[in-house]
């Protein structure tokens, strides 16, 4: 079996590429830092690394260009990484990054992947409870201005932009799974976990994760679903749908609707230059 994670050198990723690579799973690491990419695929065994800004679409065409011509066919692909950003910055391409990571990233490296992807491959993203606080996409302001500005950033507005991030990434798994019935996928909430997760936000947010870590999940409990969806025979037949826990459940309203999810579609097709 071969594995294609992002963000696996930290984290839920880690603990789901080493709890993979026990079981006797080959990893891809895709990561930004070569050399940690390089000591983590050290500790894995047989791992190859692929390096990549996943901010950046161009940089994701050469990673999977890359990974098309060195890895075997995918048995499952991780689209992991994920990160909230405190103030609003763009990419290359003049995307808001915590889109670009979190929704056009996964996005991108499925359908430039699509054809090295085995029958019955597995795609799994890795979202977030945070999505029940999104009420919808707004495709009227796809750069997330209003999160960033004015008293709703002021009332936490990085992490209402995150869960709309994230309800997106709900979404575009269930309509992934309608236009490519060929293969399986799955979007999961890993809970609170103790990472190194939002602490690039200064100070305060960091002082604010540090509270939480009493109360948090190890990375090895986050990454619990992530193993069963990537190896459980359970949910071989499945696709599309969203798990807690180790269990099928029910995404927020508005991440069971199929209209959003469509153009949710379309317009990530917009953004990436790529057939719709």
């Amino acid at each position: 079996m071969y594995v294609l994670i992002t963000g696996g050198t930290n984290g839920i990723g880690l603990a789901g590429a080493r709890g993979l690579a026990g079981r006797g799973a080959r990893i891809g690491l895709v990561a930004r830092d070569r050399e940690k990419a390089a000591r983590v695929a050290g500790e894995l065994g047989d791992a190859d690394v692929f390096q990549a800004d996943l901010t950046s679409q161009a940089s994701i065409r050469e990673m999977t260009a890359d990974v098309a011509e060195r890895a075997p066919v995918i048995d499952v692909l991780v689209n992991n990484a994920g990160a909230i950003y405190g103030t609003h910055q763009v990419s290359a391409e003049g995307i808001e990054l915590t889109w670009a990571l979190n929704v056009v990233a996964p996005y991108l490296i499925t359908r430039l992947l699509a054809d090295r992807l085995a029958v019955g491959a597995r795609v799994i993203g890795t979202a977030s409870d945070e999505h029940e606080k999104a009420k919808g996409i707004d495709f009227d302001d796809l750069g997330g201005e209003r999160f960033f500005s004015g008293p709703s950033r002021l009332a936490g507005g990085s992490l209402r932009r995150y869960g709309e991030t994230k309800l997106a990434l709900i979404l575009m798994s269930a309509e992934l799974a309608r236009r490519m019935p060929a293969i399986h996928t799955y979007t999961f909430e890993p809970g609170l976990v103790a990472t190194g997760f939002n602490t690039n936000n200064g100070r305060l947010m960091k002082l604010m994760m540090a509270m939480t870590k009493p109360f948090a999940r190890t990375p090895e409990q986050g990454a619990e679903t992530l193993l069963w969806l990537a190896t459980s025979p359970d949910v071989a037949e499945e696709s599309g749908y969203y798990y807690s826990r180790e269990r099928r459940t029910d995404p927020s309203p508005a991440g069971q609707d199929p209209a959003a999810a469509e153009r949710l579609w379309t317009t990530l097709a917009e953004q990436t230059a790529l057939p719709k």
